[in-house]
């Protein structure tokens, strides 16, 4: 009769002959290198971003100074990404010191992100403004029920707009619709700049 094998040793039959891709091993071992690199940028690890990043890309040659540039790469793009308060400016100010050295029109890549600095705060200007239309669309209602609430606790009641389920509704539907518009322009803006730092390899 003849012996059942296990499930382990029918895996390592079948996969004897297969032997790891030592370059892409090294190749994502690299990338992730630019990564850690491009995050402790971001976070102020390394002082003078640019001169950071210099320096630290000193270290590679060849297929791995690609790599590496790859990594920090993916991850300033991916740090690059609509704000909802005014806290985006030292990190959009750090990728812009930063990118530009990873691409060869680094004063195309400069302007670019210097035009996304207004992209932003017109995009957050114009929530601000979404939200003091809809609180001035909604305050009679808001007042009224403030009224309503204060004669029922016999004491002055106050109300956050957001109390109200409609304007809490009619206010995120309006943030998506304007986040639709706004995304779609970041992603053209994004894969430009993705284009560019193509064209260096």
């Amino acid at each position: 009769m003849a012996r059942i094998k296990s499930a382990l040793e029918l895996a390592l039959e079948r996969t004897e002959g297969v032997v790891g891709d030592k370059e892409k091993i090294e190749e994502e071992a690299v990338v992730k290198e630019g990564k850690k690199l491009a995050s402790s940028i971001l976070n102020g690890a390394a002082e003078g971003e640019a001169r950071g990043l210099r320096e630290a890309l000193k270290g590679y040659t060849g297929k791995q100074l690609g790599w590496v540039k790859d990594g920090v790469f993916q991850t300033l793009l991916a740090n690059v990404v609509l704000p909802l308060d005014d806290s985006y400016a030292p990190r959009l100010q750090t990728i812009e010191g930063t990118l530009p050295e990873l691409v060869a029109d680094k004063k195309k890549a400069s302007m670019l992100l210097q035009q996304l600095a207004k992209f932003f705060q017109q995009y957050l200007d114009n929530r601000k403004a979404v939200r003091e239309q809809l609180e001035q669309q909604f305050a009679p209602r808001l007042r009224q029920r403030e009224a309503q609430l204060s004669q029922q606790v016999g004491s002055k009641v106050r109300l956050n707009p957001l109390q109200d389920p409609e304007f809490a509704s009619a206010l995120q539907k309006n943030y998506a619709a304007l986040e639709e518009r706004y995304q779609e322009a970041l992603t053209g803006l994004k894969e430009e700049l993705k284009r560019m730092f193509d064209a260096t390899r």
